[in-house]
């Protein structure tokens, strides 16, 4: 059954065709022929710079009330991913 997970993965699975109504998120056809070519790998810092190139283009670009919203919610994201780093970090004996 499609639905193995009970009344949480029905709700799970409405949800999601509802945002795939509403146009809040796309479908995308796997491509699972391609399997020999490896995805290219983005670091932590790529994803750190471009919040980083976000933040001064929407600020020198957009619209003040959404530059800040946006400010926001970028600074909470980098914060995660600093504390998703430091949580996964090895220590190193000196």
């Amino acid at each position: 059954s499609a639905f193995e997970g009970g009344d949480s993965s029905i709700a799970d699975t409405v949800c999601h065709e509802i945002a795939v109504a509403n146009g809040e998120v796309i479908k995308v056809d796997s491509d699972d022929d391609d399997d020999d070519e490896a995805d290219p790998s983005i670091t932590r810092q790529d994803i750190l710079d471009l919040c980083q190139q976000l933040k001064v283009g929407c600020m020198q670009y957009g619209d003040p009330q959404f530059s800040l919203d946006l400010s926001s919610q970028l600074r909470k994201f980098r914060t995660n991913l600093r504390c998703e780093e430091l949580l996964n970090a090895r220590q190193t004996s000196l």
